[in-house]
């Protein structure tokens, strides 16, 4: 019975993920923007864990305790204080207007799966067709890294991205070495962590962390 579900399962939680990367997108609240990437976050702990159950991998289960742990709850945390400390909870400062950032978003998807349809028609196995839905999360999490004048919504766009390269990986291999993602979320969580010190700096120093600002401060 899992094994008959288990494909639409997959392509089920992989559009939610997607589907998180284009809310961030239309929130305009930084705090809110928080809480979306932790429910990403959740949502690919659960497709770990549900990946995890049909390889009988407890390495990838393990990994996804740790997305959940670290990516849920601890990196929230430290944005949300951050959001809370430098007191900029309505304005994202976006370049685009969310209707022409829709856009972007609609013609990436398209990208995605047109790249990725060849792939997806000679893979057997029963998470290739949510490859594309992950690619397309790449694109725009790369997408929103750009496209906010906002130091932390770059983060948080950041973030996103790696987070869709983890669930690229995980649906077409099934993940990589326990260790491996073990240092790659200690990466992510260390570069947070320094991130979040910078942006106090930045916003101490010259009462801004709008990236246009502290660009025109060059000369």
């Amino acid at each position: 019975m899992f094994l008959r579900i288990f494909p639409n399962l997959i392509n089920l939680l992989s559009f939610i993920t997607l589907a998180t990367t284009v809310l961030l997108i239309v929130r305009g609240n930084l705090t809110a923007q928080v809480r979306v990437f932790a429910l990403q976050s959740g949502v690919l702990a659960i497709l770990a864990a549900v990946v995890a159950v049909s390889a009988d991998s407890m390495n990838l289960l393990g990994v996804a305790l740790v997305v959940a742990l670290v990516k849920g709850w601890i990196i929230p945390s430290v944005l949300r204080r951050a959001v809370t400390k430098i007191g900029l909870h309505d304005w994202v400062a976006p370049y685009l207007s969310a209707s022409a950032a829709l856009v972007v978003v609609g013609l990436l998807v398209g990208i995605a799966f047109y790249v990725m349809g060849p792939v997806v028609a000679a893979d057997a196995r029963p998470t290739a067709k949510a490859i594309p839905l992950a690619l397309a999360g790449v694109l725009n999490g790369f997408f929103v890294t750009v496209y906010r004048r906002r130091a932390l919504t770059q983060i948080l766009g950041f973030l996103m991205l790696e987070n869709s390269i983890f669930l690229l990986v995980m649906l077409a291999t099934y993940g990589v070495p326990f260790i491996v993602e073990m240092g790659i979320f200690l990466d992510v969580l260390v570069a947070v962590l320094i991130s979040e010190v910078f942006i106090y700096r930045i916003k101490e120093n010259f009462d801004s962390i709008d990236v246009d600002h502290l660009g025109a401060l060059k000369g």
